[in-house]
């Protein structure tokens, strides 16, 4: 039967107090071999191990090795005579202790060597959960604070975690890993309407939501959409709007926009839609409106280049208060059309939404905005 040791860095010897530490060629022996060999030590080893910081405690296995004791940590540690004489003893204690001591750095608690490969550990990681890493990466966490906002590590567990309670955000179920074996996908199964279709997704999509079920799913001109209206407070350029569409307004912000870093995103109004399709027709008609009426609001596309993944749609300040009453019309017009039975706006195939129709016929008003009221 093979010992619960075989392979350790460290033994019990039988007739020992002290942990023997083996260096990495001796792991593989039997424990119960590293016994006290009973020969006297030639003075000459010793005055060799007190150059090199030891100690000889006694000969052990045979009469090639011996426990060799730190003298700064205490440690005992097996070597060779031949290490002794033609080169400097490593000890193991010495080594566990900077290896716990880097372990404790990178914020990772050291439980036990890897014994089928001596460049791996297992460590238990700030979350509580265990993970095999290898020993050189965790040094270098150690040595390296991780980027700003990052925690420095990657736990597979709470990664796991974290992609089922996306999906279960978005009404599907992780089924597992994909099945063509890229690490960017996953598989999941779409749980909500008692679907239950089976598909792979990228990672980035689920959390951006912008993918549909294959099996029911809709595009995006037929699915609920929304029209929206947010604000941003760019350094060293000021405070701009944005006139958008989009089925998912928050995520638009978080993953598209590919704004600057320290841009502050402000969303104002969120103006349901019956589908895409029809969102983009009242979007499309308020740009039009807003570069007749207000051109002098319109943000050049140059101006855009440096802090907003866009070419358009964007606005000065100033601009607010207009889109903000043009989105409140644009609610009531719809509102009364829901009261009044209307049916949506997508099965009017042959022409223009009701909103934008409105919006193409006001005229102005008297007041210093040119575009008046719905009446």
């Amino acid at each position: 039967m093979t010992p619960d040791n075989f392979g350790a860095p460290m033994v019990q010897p039988l007739d020992a107090a002290c942990p023997l530490y083996l260096p990495r060629t001796a792991q593989y022996r039997n424990p119960e071999e590293w016994r006290t060999y009973d020969r006297p030590v030639p003075q000459e080893w010793h005055q060799m191990a007190t150059a090199k910081g030891f100690r000889i405690a006694r000969r052990v296995r045979d009469r090639l090795h011996l426990a060799l004791e730190c003298i700064s940590c205490g440690a005992q540690t097996a070597q060779k005579v031949f290490t002794l004489r033609a080169a400097q003893p490593a000890c193991g204690g010495c080594r566990a202790e900077a290896r716990d001591q880097s372990a404790s750095a990178a914020g990772f608690t050291f439980l036990r060597h890897d014994r089928l490969d001596r460049h791996y550990a297992f460590y238990r990681l700030p979350c509580g959960h265990e993970v095999r890493r290898q020993i050189h990466r965790v040094d270098l966490i150690a040595e390296n604070d991780p980027p700003e906002g990052r925690k420095g590590y990657h736990c597979p567990l709470c990664h796991t975690e974290h992609l089922a309670a996306t999906a279960a955000s978005r009404g599907w179920q992780l089924i597992g890993s994909d099945m063509n074996g890229n690490v960017n996908y996953r598989l999941y199964g779409h749980a909500d309407n008692n679907c239950g279709h089976v598909q792979r997704v990228a990672i980035a999509n689920m959390e951006t939501g912008r993918f549909s079920c294959e099996a029911c799913g809709e595009c995006w001109a037929s699915a609920p959409s929304a029209i929206y209206l947010s604000r941003f407070r760019v350094p060293g350029v000021g405070t701009r709007v944005k006139l958008g569409m989009s089925r998912d307004p928050v995520s638009r912000h978080r993953h598209q926009l590919k704004l600057r870093p320290g841009t502050e995103v402000e969303l104002l109004t969120i103006v349901p839609m019956e589908t895409g399709k029809a969102a983009l027709k009242v979007e499309k008609e308020l740009h039009r409106r807003m570069l007749i009426t207000h051109p002098d609001l319109v943000t050049p596309r140059t101006d855009l280049a440096d802090w907003i993944g866009v070419k358009s749609e964007v606005y000065a300040a100033e601009a607010e208060r207009i889109l903000r009453r043009l989105l409140e019309e644009i609610e009531d017009a719809l509102a009364a059309r829901k009261a009044a039975g209307e049916m949506p706006e997508d099965e009017h195939t042959d022409d223009p939404s009701h909103a934008s129709k409105r919006l193409r016929k006001r005229k102005g008003s008297g007041d210093d905005d040119p575009i008046a009221p719905v009446a």
